[in-house]
């Protein structure tokens, strides 16, 4: 049995955004998120819904979950480079709930 993505449901402001993860995706990958704005059924899925600030603790765990695949750099630039990309995707959660969310 094919195991089930990662689905987390982050509150913004201007919506609920589903957050599914590419496990196919390394961790500084731009396509590491598939985002989709919350419906009824994902709500009921997801019962556990996290704000986009706390998410963000969230999102520095997971990049470091999936790798950096063959990053050569140094300790302290795959450090800033992982912060970098975390808050680069939390940005891109909060835009995606405003262009896509609630009017």
């Amino acid at each position: 049995m094919p195991e089930q993505p990662r689905r987390f449901l982050v509150t913004t402001d201007a919506g609920d955004v589903v957050v599914t993860i590419n496990d196919d995706a390394n961790g500084l990958d731009p396509g590491l998120l598939s985002l989709a704005m919350a419906d009824d059924v994902a709500a009921r899925e997801l019962p556990m819904a996290t704000p986009l600030r706390a998410f963000a603790a969230k999102m520095v765990d997971l990049i470091e979950a999936q790798g950096v695949g063959g990053f050569a750099g140094g300790e302290r630039m795959r450090e800033m480079l992982v912060r970098e990309k975390a808050t680069a995707d939390l940005r891109r959660i909060e835009r995606y709930a405003r262009e896509h969310g609630r009017g």
